[in-house]
């Protein structure tokens, strides 16, 4: 069960992208990298925490399959 509080231990990075793609729905990884200006490693690591908390959905490009698509599935706030 997912806790407010676990939401409120993320990173301020996480946060950042949790609230794009509560705005956007779905974006690429590159496609966070460049709205954020945030590190390659640093939106690596805040998708995997919002991943961890079963936040986001991670999918194939539908036409790049290299690329992943990170999509909202459950908003906490």
């Amino acid at each position: 069960m997912f806790a407010k509080r676990s939401f409120l231990a993320l990173p301020p990075s996480a946060k950042f992208l949790y609230v794009l793609l509560k705005e956007r729905r779905r974006m690429t990884r590159q496609d966070l990298i460049n709205k954020t200006f945030l590190p390659p490693r640093t939106v690596n690591y805040g998708l995997s925490r919002l991943r961890e908390l079963g936040l986001i959905r991670e999918e194939e490009h539908h036409n790049d399959k290299r690329e992943r698509v990170y999509e909202l599935v459950w908003t906490p706030m």
